[in-house]
């Protein structure tokens, strides 16, 4: 019995020698390095057009865009594509009913395995839109959610849009990612009117 344990004691003994422990770590940086250099170094990076890029960061707005990067993500997040559009895009839902008893029309959608229910401004957009010259900006007043702005934007149009209410602007940055549209649309945490000035706003 007393041999037993000494000759598992003297196999911990080699297993935890130094020379083990040292090849364990040579074996382990090894690894480290040629994983290393085979991830990608910005896996969530999201392409944008260099050009744009620099002509909306150069332009002298009287105020600064809204910055969907450092803004609190919102959640939960409901989103799903649209139906019957021939620009089809993918919006978040800000509203999302009186759950569980009265959910929002999209959400039932969605559990019958069901596309979002088409809204009509984005139809409106899209077919007014369609064959225009997209040299312009789309000028979205009062964006909500975004509907109007990813119609346009899915199409190829650049996009001003102007949403005073940080719950809506936490579902427009939603849209621009899930749309992959950061390169088209500039947002604007404001209100838009033909004067200048300040306004109470009431939710």
């Amino acid at each position: 019995m007393a041999n037993a344990w000494k000759r598992e004691h003297s196999k911990t003994q080699k297993l935890l020698s130094p020379k083990t422990l040292l090849s364990l770590l040579i074996l382990i940086l090894i690894f480290y390095l040629c994983f290393s250099f085979l991830s990608p170094k910005n896996p969530t990076f999201i392409p944008t057009t260099a050009s744009y890029k620099t002509q909306i960061s150069t332009q002298n707005f009287p105020i600064p865009p809204f910055n969907c990067r450092n803004s609190p993500q919102s959640h939960p997040i409901i989103a799903n594509q649209v139906e019957n559009l021939k620009y089809p895009f993918i919006y978040s839902l800000a509203d999302l009913g009186s759950l569980p008893d009265k959910p929002h029309k999209n959400i039932v959608r969605i559990l019958k395995g069901k596309l979002f229910r088409r809204p009509d401004i984005s139809a409106t957009v899209q077919d007014f839109l369609e064959g225009k010259n997209r040299d312009g900006f789309v000028v979205d007043v009062g964006a909500n959610i975004g509907m109007a702005s990813f119609a346009a934007a899915v199409m190829g149009f650049r996009v001003l849009a102007f949403e005073p209410v940080l719950e809506n602007l936490q579902r427009i940055c939603d849209g621009i990612w899930f749309n992959r549209i950061e390169e088209l649309i500039t947002v604007f945490e404001a209100a838009a009117s033909d004067r200048n000035g300040n306004i109470t706003f009431h939710k």
